[in-house]
């Protein structure tokens, strides 16, 4: 039995359960991080030495990293559809998962602070539209990659629509009425409406 370490609506917690439903994997999960806390403690710390969640334990051997553990679980059960069969595949693959990383989720993060986290009063609404002008860039880039059918790397669900969908469901659930392309909010639509998004992702806050 996989064992998930990691609450439920962390989004990285979501982004991995995601991505086992899509794999057909189900696995033990027990509550860290947040108001759980646990994360800090020399056994978590053993485990993950960052002390953030999601860890994924399997067969006696952590795992730290998201986006790390799709890769993972995606080799584990052998399905080429979903990670990529060849080198190629996987690179393509893996360019957005790394693109979620470094330039969609800052901007996205610093958006749920100041809308979410942060009382009106104490909001800055220069970095909102900062961050706003930036998203709108991104999702243009992520516009021109969309055919006009299909998802990020083909005609099916990958790693890599995982790992950007769970972004863009956090843009769309912050900023109600993006002006952004009907294209996106399609491609956002087809995900939403797969089973392990409406189990795992579109829960809770954003």
């Amino acid at each position: 039995m996989i064992k998930l370490l990691g609450r439920a609506d962390s989004l990285n917690v979501r982004k991995v359960l995601w991505a086992m439903e899509e794999l057909g994997l189900t696995c033990e999960r027990e509550d860290y991080g947040g108001p759980f806390g646990r994360v800090d403690t020399p056994e978590y710390l053993r485990l993950n030495p960052n002390g953030l969640v999601p860890t994924l334990i399997d067969d006696g051997t952590a795992i730290w990293e998201s986006n790390t553990i799709i890769r993972y679980l995606a080799d584990r059960q052998s399905a080429p559809a979903f990670g990529g069969g060849t080198a190629i595949e996987r690179a393509h693959i893996g360019q957005w998962m790394d693109w979620q990383l470094s330039a969609f989720n800052a901007p996205i993060q610093s958006l749920f602070v100041q809308l979410v986290r942060l009382g009106e009063d104490k909001r800055d609404q220069r970095v909102v539209d900062a961050n706003l002008k930036t998203l709108h860039n991104l999702l243009g880039i992520l516009r021109r990659a969309l055919s006009d059918k299909g998802y990020l790397a083909g005609p099916t669900v990958t790693a890599a629509d995982v790992a950007v969908g769970v972004m863009l469901h956090r843009f769309f659930a912050l900023v109600r009425e993006p002006a952004v392309d009907p294209r996106i909010v399609q491609y956002h639509g087809e995900l939403a409406a797969r089973p392990g998004f409406k189990a795992h992702v579109a829960i809770g806050k954003p």
